[in-house]
């Protein structure tokens, strides 16, 4: 569930001006995931649940501010 939250959040990111940048968090948070599984780790502690969560924090605070020198903070000047 959590899966599709983040890559709804990707697509507005993306639409919002971040570009290939907005890929980044969902992108570390599988290889997070990919390393600890294959390190042998727990599969349901928290250590799976903390990287999506700070993913989609870090997607949500992209969508809430835009990049620097977007074209959309430049038409509302």
């Amino acid at each position: 569930m959590l899966l599709f939250i983040e890559i709804i959040l990707t697509i507005f990111a993306w639409r919002k001006g971040w570009k290939w940048l907005s890929l980044l968090p969902v992108g570390i948070c599988v290889a997070i995931g990919f390393f600890i599984g294959l390190t042998g780790g727990d599969l349901e502690g928290p250590a799976f649940f903390v990287p999506d969560l700070i993913a989609t924090l870090a997607l949500i605070l992209m969508i809430i501010k835009g990049p620097k020198g977007s074209e959309t903070e430049k038409t509302e000047e």
